[in-house]
């Protein structure tokens, strides 16, 4: 189209759309001047696209009314190279209209502006249009008014140009004929000739104009008279002279001012221009006509809605712009001219500075250009750039200009100046040198400063160009793809450069320089943080309004995905810039992140990997993984969020994205321009057009309108769903993937990621911003369910599947919580809306919920969607919930679970039409405000109906059929998830039954992982559902006393919480009872947990009361109770008491520090224990005196100052009578407590002893054993008050002669019977007082009573007196009660033990075949032992406890021997082979004494240690755990003394073990079942304290064993000992707990050199004598060496030899089933701790790293021993059957010929990414080669921890000469 147009110029109406070419003249011109526009420009480049000079010019839009322009030094001429490009003198022919013509010496107004009259037509044919337009509209043309207000701003007096059009004096004159026309004569000659659209425009303008009249100094010109007279002639006026003063005629029909230009209009009438007196008949008034079209024909009133009618003077349109006129405010129009011209007037200060800023002829810059511009470096030179506060308030007016949308009135020449004018900002940038690695030195800081100020302008200035770029003009020239380039360049570098190294710098580290000198400019990089974030936004706004380069995308995806994964600081203490602050950018990149994915969707799989594959990059632990904070004020991860939002873009459709984008021009000649805006428009509606098929498809005839409907819906809907599940599915597999094959504490994070994506996802799935975390979850769920159903999965991978689904199946009962809490929330809000929300959700709780209920339009999706409307929240997040909300929304109708009726086919349409970029808004209604309880109560109830939440039930069966698994790892991970989903919803123990049954069975599981989870979630379900305590107490009583320390541990915790919420007498008895069971358990860990368990429970709760002075009645009552409950304890056993004795006595000690407190409550319990034996009537259940007074003896024992002198008088009658049993029980406990208290009382009254002392001596004949020890005691105590020993003198007198006189009776005469029984009665009296009473000083009153003894020792003489007793003779229940009596005076008076004939006696018995004479002698010996290592202890506590020591110190007081030491020494070496043989016979009590015994000795030195050591070892094994424990405590012991004498014994310590298990325990196998693990654990365990050098002798000597001679298994008993004991030592070498990785490779050298070198002999031996392969055999066979054909299949070709001898080829069986034992142990030691073959030879070569070898192997996670286990027994038991031992022959022989490792696929590349070590049936079975036989390896199995290696590439190497032995494994790539 022409650029010259007559009158006007109409840019926008006449769709140039170039605002370069404005000019603007008065209204008196607008007729017959026209302007070529392009002489106001400065061109920017000329025809051929090459940039031209800067050049000054002058600004097109100048304020003009009659004023000067204001420019004070005007328009600079062009020079010739300049205005050359506008001449026809150019090279390039000009097509254009904008070139100027050839110049022509005519006179300006002899020159025709058109040449032709055509192309005046053509010229005028936009104006006729407007025309034709007014006269049809009746004035009210649409069209005019647009194109109106597009021009009016070019009017604006402030910025047009005034041109002053002047003739110059004599230009007629010199012209013959020439005369100036009158002013009649114009007035006749130039009628009128304005059109419509002029005048219209005429009279909307605000212009005064001045005329020149006659007394004006100027004289008026007829030209000037032409120029004014048309708009007289429009306007009714007529100039006239001032003298004559006319006024208008009444009828006079004058335009009428707008109210914008009433001022114009005054000044005007102010002039001295008069209207016309000719009279004007007033043109008929017009009125605006609305034209109401028929409505169409499938018009249908219900799709319709009634819009009230508003009042009058209502006005919709101003309350929705907020436009108040009538308060005086100024209007937006006035608001958005006035920044216009303030941007205007900016705009051309700065040029004018920039021109100011060129150096004139003697090189001056002005100074005013200083204010404007500043100095920068670029290339060792000086170049200008806009200062950085210009930039600030240039950018906040041009925003301010397009907000107001004024921006496109601003000429383009100026944008693009501007734009040049900031390349110097971003030059200097890009050229500063600065860099990361800081030191402490000044000179760097300087430099670092100074270059964070160059990129500081340098992003101001991207800034600025980015915000020009982004007002949504449609010129191209400011789009240019190079400057975009620059500012993308200089974003990244201040990136890289300064904020990521700032953000990474800590405090401490390498980084500690960066921190502390940014620190020190804090404020300059928060700044350029601020700018980088607002240059992001930018770059954000214009990806939607401007089609980008590829490079230019990848450029941003690259920078802001890198910021997405900095490592952030976890707190504002080590962080420079602050954690918040760096998120918000953070934020931004997700925001550019989000807009790229948005608007190219080619790249949106490059994005998705990029983000995926650099997750590892995420911090995993603590707060600092989880920085984006929601709504609800939870926080998840940033990466987690943009994840959830790509996915909800990828539903969105295009109709949010369907504006079009202009394409960035590149930096060549714009050729084809038409081309590619064609093919642009092809672009952008190819997405539009695939979604709006679905309207064009072909219907059939006999489809109802409902189907239509549905399947037009369906199409959309799934075209719009499909892209967002395949983003989902693809995210959720590559999480998957990564998740299973990496450990969850290990270098690799991605299983951590995985859970916190999870954890992240669940977090919003209640949240209506984040829908899309429901299909994330839903394919996350398929994905688990897939693996923990599927038999191809491992262990750990089920395990990672059943953690996952117990999570999402905690977090779907989660939400159902937390939708019950919102409904409860609304039971007092008065809505409609409300009261159908809790019905529908009341509906889904019993089952009921329908579909049409959910899906409707007034059901809650509508209320989400109405929510999410735009009015309410237009961000970027809630934009696209929106889209994928609605198209989920829109899929679930489709899928036909609707009912087929009107409702759902209307609604199928409505949704139809809203996908169809109708918008929500058509069909929006009325609705009540949505509160936020409302929405959460909606969106639940649309998510819970959604498939995610409907496979509740399916997770909870999956996860109860997973506890029966095989695997311990899954049936644990099972139990787990199981507890995860009960905290959530405990009512699932009601609805689903057999959880509680699942879970009992796994208290019984054999791993004790299960049992301790299976405890774990008892304890929860007693917390859940407090009614299950009594249905799960006896399970967890069972499991207190479970093998595994953790279960113990767990079961004790869950009894006090059980104790303390129970209120039953029997529960709290029986949990105390199992409680002090564990005060003596053989882990300290437990017994202290007991022990301080105990005193929460029975001692702490009263340390309170017990300090008051007066006790209340309830706290009376509290301590009767918890008496009650120790008298319910004791009862509970006989060896309760004795436990009890022990824990008060720990609890009492001084070095607790709560001793005191305790010593309080123990005696305030005596004291009440007292006051229920007197009066218990007022207890609610009456306790036998027998029983408080048993209970008081546990605490006379512990501590005997706990009671009172005046308490022992109410004892003293139960002592009196014995006449019954109860009787007997009453007396022995008072004799307890007598004997106890006693010694420490010193006020006690003498006629009481007196009183006590007789009964008890009249009652000795009525006691038994027990009572007999305790009254012998007693009255040897009272004796020592009292000091009467005559009494007791007289009884032993009478004792001793009648034993004589009993002599020579034959008690093996049943007739002697009575006299049997009171000859037994003699003995024991004999033997206690003999123990507790010293008769020595009275040896003359023996004498004297016996006439027989002549001796000096009385004790020596009641031995004597027992001796004939013991003989073989008698009766053995009387050699019983001798023997003890004999070994109870020998404790006491040791010295009897040297007497000959006792020695010789117990020699005897102990050589007999008698276990209850045995028992008897060794538990002389064991009390006797105790009782020397008491004194000891106590003597030497006393001898360091004296101030002064004596000269010889401590060994000067153990140099002094006693009896005691002579008889130690003279039991250990003349008893002591009989005690070990006694103690390894048997598991029985006679065998735990022995080991007692033999414990005792060692303690005391008494014997060498390796005299005892190989059966402390052996009895470590025994399945009895006291025998274990003690042997356990005490060859540890002599390992820390002796290590180096032990080490030359553990061989025959493992051989008498094997003995022992073969022997007595009966089971030769080398593992425990219950938990599985090695027999001889606790040796190994013993020798790991020693040092590495140690442990490695011990396993090559263990690993010696294993091997044997095949000459030597010539019989059927020496092959099948060697076999079991082989199976013994294998079995316990492969489940060793190995405690270093030096060990471990160690071990499995010595087992490859033990096969390779003894197997290769009887492989040989197998392949020539039973199946007959030799050399030429196999050459006679060539098809089994075919390419492929396996070495060792001449195996299996040979034929069986038959006539091999069966002994023969059972000895060679033998040998083949050791060794492949001892290489299925090394297979599952690789396996258990993932060893590459690499890391082996390492160790073996000596090159590897002394840390790295002495850390501790870590375990494949899920392996256990169980299949290695099978392998051993099925090899074993081969020996059963001929063709099982053939196969075991044939297996071995391949083994040693085949290396089944070798898996080279076809290309070369060989597997080495299994998980685990193979084997022969899950993977393959060795690293090594056998025989030394050079075969191809596997390069790699798999690295320590789990981790699969890469795969090496290369060609295959030479493989290096093995050694010795194994040859070295070699890999092959």
């Amino acid at each position: 189209m022409s650029k010259y147009i007559e009158g006007i110029y109409l840019e926008k109406s006449l769709h140039a759309h170039d605002h370069r070419s404005l000019t603007t003249m008065a209204p008196s011109a607008f007729e017959h001047v026209v302007i070529p526009t392009s002489t106001f420009l400065a061109p920017t480049s000329d025809n051929r696209g090459i940039p031209a000079r800067k050049t000054q010019y002058q600004t097109p839009l100048q304020p003009s009314n009659g004023v000067s322009s204001g420019n004070p030094r005007g328009p600079r001429l062009l020079t010739v190279d300049e205005a050359l490009q506008y001449s026809p003198l150019s090279s390039i022919i000009p097509f254009s209209s904008d070139i100027v013509p050839l110049p022509n010496a005519r006179l300006p107004g002899s020159y025709s502006i058109f040449p032709t009259q055509s192309d005046k037509s053509v010229a005028r044919q936009s104006l006729n249009v407007l025309d034709r337009d007014i006269a049809h509209s009746r004035g009210q043309s649409k069209l005019a008014q647009a194109t109106l207000k597009d021009l009016r701003p070019y009017l604006d007096k402030k910025v047009i140009t005034n041109f002053k059009f002047k003739v110059p004096t004599g230009l007629h004159a010199g012209r013959p004929g020439v005369h100036p026309p009158s002013d009649s004569t114009v007035h006749q000659d130039r009628p009128a000739k304005l059109s419509p659209f002029a005048t219209m425009f005429l009279c909307s303008t605000g212009l005064a104009h001045h005329y020149p009249t006659p007394n004006s100094p100027e004289s008026v010109s007829p030209k000037q008279r032409d120029l004014v007279e048309p708009w007289q002639k429009a306007s009714g006026v007529t100039q006239q002279t001032p003298n004559k003063q006319q006024k208008l005629p009444a009828t006079l029909i004058t335009p009428e001012p707008h109210a914008h230009n009433k001022a114009g209009f005054q000044r005007n009438a102010s002039a001295s221009v008069k209207p016309e007196e000719s009279p004007r008949t007033a043109s008929p008034k017009l009125y605006p006509i609305v034209q109401i079209k028929p409505p169409p024909v499938d018009f249908r009133p219900s799709d319709y809605i009634k819009i009230p009618v508003d009042e009058p003077g209502h006005s919709r349109k101003r309350e929705r712009e907020g436009i108040v006129n009538a308060t005086g405010t100024k209007d937006q129009r006035a608001i958005a001219n006035e920044a216009l011209h303030r941007l205007q007037e900016m705009i051309q200060d700065i040029f004018e500075a920039d021109d100011q800023s060129q150096p004139d002829i003697s090189g001056i810059i002005s100074a005013e250009a200083g204010q404007f511009f500043v100095s920068a470096r670029h290339e060792d030179r000086e170049i200008n750039t806009l200062a950085p506060a210009i930039h600030v308030k240039l950018e906040v007016a041009l925003q301010k200009v397009i907000s107001l949308g004024k921006y496109d009135e601003i000429p383009i020449d100026h944008l693009c100046r501007l734009q040049s004018l900031c390349q110097g900002g971003l030059v200097s940038a890009e050229s500063s040198e600065i860099h990361a690695e800081l030191t402490s030195g000044l000179e760097d800081d300087c430099k670092w400063v100074k270059g964070i100020e160059a990129l500081d302008s340098g992003l101001r200035a991207a800034r600025t160009i980015l915000r020009i770029m982004g007002g949504g003009r449609q010129e191209k020239e400011i789009y240019s793809e190079e400057l975009l380039q620059n500012v993308l360049r200089v974003v990244e570098k201040v990136l890289n450069s300064s904020i990521i190294p700032v953000v990474e710098a800590r405090t401490t580290g390498p980084s500690s320089a960066v921190f502390e000198i940014a620190s020190s400019h804090k404020k300059t990089i928060s700044q350029l943080l601020y700018d980088a974030k607002k240059a992001m936004n930018l770059l954000a706004g214009l990806l939607t309004k401007v089609e980008m380069a590829e490079t230019i995308i990848t450029t941003m995806e690259f920078f802001a995905t890198r910021l997405l994964f900095v490592d952030n600081a976890h707190s504002e203490k080590e962080a420079v810039l602050g954690v918040q602050k760096f998120e918000a950018l953070r934020r931004t990149a997700m925001d550019l992140i989000a807009e790229i994915f948005s608007r190219y969707p080619q790249q949106r799989a490059f994005l998705f990997d990029e983000i995926l594959t650099s997750l590892q990059k995420l911090p995993v632990k603590g707060q600092q993984a989880r920085q984006y904070k929601l709504a609800d004020g939870t926080s998840i991860q940033l990466v987690s969020a943009l994840i959830i939002r790509l996915v909800q873009t990828s539903a969105m459709s295009s109709a949010s994205r369907k504006e079009g984008k202009r394409r960035l021009p590149s930096n060549g000649v714009d050729q084809g321009k038409s081309d590619d805006s064609e093919a642009e428009g092809l672009d952008s509606q190819s997405a539009s057009q695939q979604i709006d098929s679905s309207d064009e498809e072909p219907e059939d005839a006999t489809d109802s309108s409902y189907d239509v409907a549905i399947r037009r819906l369906a199409n959309k809907a799934t075209l719009l769903n499909t892209g967002a599940a395949q983003n989902a599915q693809y995210v959720i597999r590559f999480y998957v993937s990564r998740g299973m094959t990496a450990p969850k504490t290990g270098d690799q994070p991605h299983r951590q990621l995985l859970d916190m994506f999870a954890e992240d996802l669940i977090a919003v799935l209640g949240l209506s911003e984040w829908p899309a975390a429901e299909l994330l979850l839903r394919a996350l769920l398929i994905r688990m369910v897939d693996i923990s159903e599927g038999k191809q999965y491992n262990a750990p991978a089920k395990t990672m599947a059943l953690e996952l689904l117990g999570l999402m199946g905690s977090a779907i009962s989660e939400l159902v919580a937390t939708t019950r809490n919102s409904a409860r929330n609304l039971e007092n809000h008065d809505s409609d809306r409300s009261g159908y929300l809790r019905q529908l959700l009341d509906d889904y709780m019993e089952g009921k919920l329908e579909a049409n209920e959910v899906l409707g339009w007034e059901g809650p999706y509508h209320v989400v969607m109405q929510y999410l409307q735009p009015g309410r929240s237009d961000d970027k997040q809630t934009i696209s919930a929106r889209g994928y909300y609605l198209t989920q929304w829109a899929k679930a109708v489709s899928s036909g679970n609707l009912s087929c009726n009107t409702a759902t086919e209307k609604l199928a349409n409505r949704l139809q039409k809203i996908l169809s970029r109708a918008g929500w808004d058509t069909f929006e209604s009325e609705m009540e405000p949505i509160s936020s309880n409302q929405i959460r109560l909606a969106y639940a109830l649309t998510i819970l109906s959604m498939d995610f939440c409907r496979q509740f039930d399916r997770i909870l069966k999956i996860l109860l059929d997973s506890i029966s698994s095989e695997s311990t790892t899954v049936r644990n991970r099972s139990l787990k998830s199981v507890m995860q989903m009960l905290e959530k919803d405990p009512s699932l123990l009601d609805r689903a039954r057999n959880v509680k049954v699942k879970i009992m069975n796994c208290t019984t599981d054999n791993s004790s992982m299960v049992r301790d989870s299976a405890l774990m979630l008892i304890g929860k379900c007693i917390l859940l559902q407090p009614m299950l305590e009594q249905e799960f107490c006896k399970t967890v009583l069972v499991l207190s006393n479970d093998p595994a320390i953790g279960v113990r541990k767990r079961s004790m915790r869950l009894l006090k919480d059980i104790y303390l919420r129970n209120n039953r007498k029997d529960i709290k008895a029986a949990i105390a009872d199992s409680l002090l069971q564990r005060t003596k358990d053989v882990d300290n860990g437990v017994s202290d947990l007991a022990r301080q368990t105990f005193e929460d429970i029975w001692f702490s709760p009263f340390w309170k009361v017990v300090e008051s002075a007066e006790q209340s009645a309830q706290e009376k009552i509290s301590l009767q109770s918890q008496v009650s409950l120790i008298v319910g304890t004791v009862q509970r056993g006989e060896g309760v008491a004795l436990v009890m004795v022990s824990l008060i006595q720990n609890v009492l000690l001084n070095v607790s520090k709560t001793a005191a407190a305790n010593f309080k409550v123990c005696r305030a319990l005596v004291a009440i224990a007292f006051e229920i034996m007197i009066d218990s009537q007022d207890l609610p259940e009456r306790l036998e005196q027998r029983h408080i007074l048993q209970t008081l003896t546990v605490f006379a024992r512990a501590n005997p100052r706990l009671f009172a002198a005046d308490q022992l008088q109410y004892l003293q009658p139960y002592i009196g009578n014995l006449s019954s049993s109860d009787d007997l029980n009453l007396f022995r406990s008072v004799v307890v407590i007598f004997r106890c208290v006693l010694p420490l009382l010193s006020t006690i009254q003498h006629g009481l002893l007196r009183d006590v002392q007789t009964a008890l001596l009249h009652s000795i004949s009525k006691l038994g054993k027990a009572e007999l020890d305790e009254v012998a005691a007693c009255l040897w105590t009272i004796n020592g008050t009292l000091n009467n020993p005559e009494k007791l003198v007289k009884l032993t007198v009478s004792v001793l002669k009648n034993l004589r006189n009993s002599e020579g009776v034959d008690f093996a005469d049943p007739k002697q019977s009575e006299s049997l029984n009171r000859v037994k009665k003699y003995i024991r009296i004999a033997g206690y007082f003999g123990k507790h009473c010293d008769f020595e000083n009275f040896n003359k009153n023996f004498q004297d009573s016996l006439s027989w003894w002549k001796g000096f020792s009385v004790a020596g003489l009641i031995v004597s007196s027992l001796s004939p007793f013991v003989k073989a003779d008698q009766p053995l229940s009387l050699r019983c009660d001798a023997l003890e009596g004999i070994g109870l005076i020998c404790q006491s008076w040791p010295y009897q033990f040297n007497q000959e004939n006792i020695s010789r006696t117990f020699e005897r018995i102990l050589e007999e075949d008698s276990p209850e004479l045995q028992k008897i002698v060794l538990s002389s010996f064991r009390d006797f032992f105790s009782k020397q290592e008491r004194q000891a202890g106590v003597k030497s506590d006393d001898i360091l406890g004296q101030e002064n020591l004596p000269a010889n110190g401590k060994l000067g007081g153990s140099m002094t021997a006693s009896d005691g030491d002579g008889a130690s020494a003279l039991i250990a070496q003349r008893f002591l082979k009989s005690i070990l043989r006694i103690a390894l016979a048997s598991q029985d009590l006679s065998a735990l004494t022995a080991t007692q015994v033999i414990t005792s000795i060692n303690r005391q030195g008494l014997v060498h240690p390796k005299e005892s050591g190989p059966a402390l070892v052996a009895l470590e094994t025994s399945t009895n755990h006291d025998i274990a424990d003690a042997a356990f405590q005490e060859h540890r012991n002599l390992h820390q003394q002796h290590e180096s004498m032990f080490e030359r014994e553990y061989m025959r310590a493992i051989q008498e073990a094997f003995k022992y298990q073969k022997e007595i325990v009966k089971d030769p196998s080398g593992t425990t079942k219950q938990p599985l693990g090695p027999k001889l654990h606790g040796m190994f365990e013993i020798i790991k304290t020693s040092k590495g050098k140690y442990q490695k002798k011990f396993l090559s000597n263990f690993c010696s064993k294993i091997d044997f001679e095949i000459a030597k298994l010539n019989t059927p008993d020496a092959m099948n000992n060697t076999l079991q004991y082989s199976r013994f030592l294998i079995e316990n070498l492969a489940f060793f707990e190995y405690g270093r990785l030096d060990e471990l490779f160690h071990s499995i050298s010595c087992m490859e050199k033990i096969v390779a070198s003894t197997g290769s002999g009887i492989a040989h031996s197998i392949s020539t004598e039973v199946f007959q392969i030799k050399v030429e055999n196999i050459a006679e066979k060539p098809e089994n060496n075919e390419p492929g054909a396996a070495p060792g299949a001449a195996a299996t070709a040979g034929a069986v030899n038959t006539d091999v001898d069966p002994g023969r080829l059972r000895q060679l069986t033998t040998g083949a089933i050791i060794l492949s034992c001892l290489w299925e142990a090394r297979t599952h030691l690789r396996r258990l701790f993932g060893l590459q073959a690499s890391q082996q030879r390492r160790e073996n070569k000596a090159k590897a790293i002394a840390k790295d070898l002495n850390k501790a192997p870590t375990r494949v996670h899920g392996v256990s021993g169980e299949r290695f286990l099978n392998a051993v027994t099925e090899k074993i038991d081969s020996l059963e059957s001929h063709e099982a031992i053939l196969k075991q022959c044939q297996e071995f022989v391949e083994l040693l010929s085949i290396d089944s490792e070798v898996k080279v696929s076809e290309d070369g590349d060989d597997e080495a990414g299994a998980a685990e070590t193979p084997s022969t049936d899950e993977e393959d079975a060795a690293t090594s080669s056998i025989g030394g036989a050079k075969t191809l390896k596997r390069k790699a199995s798999v690295s320590v921890g789990g981790t699969p290696p890469k795969k090496k590439r290369g060609s295959v190497g030479k493989r290096k000469k093995g050694g010795k032995g194994v040859p070295q494994e070699e890999d092959w790539g």
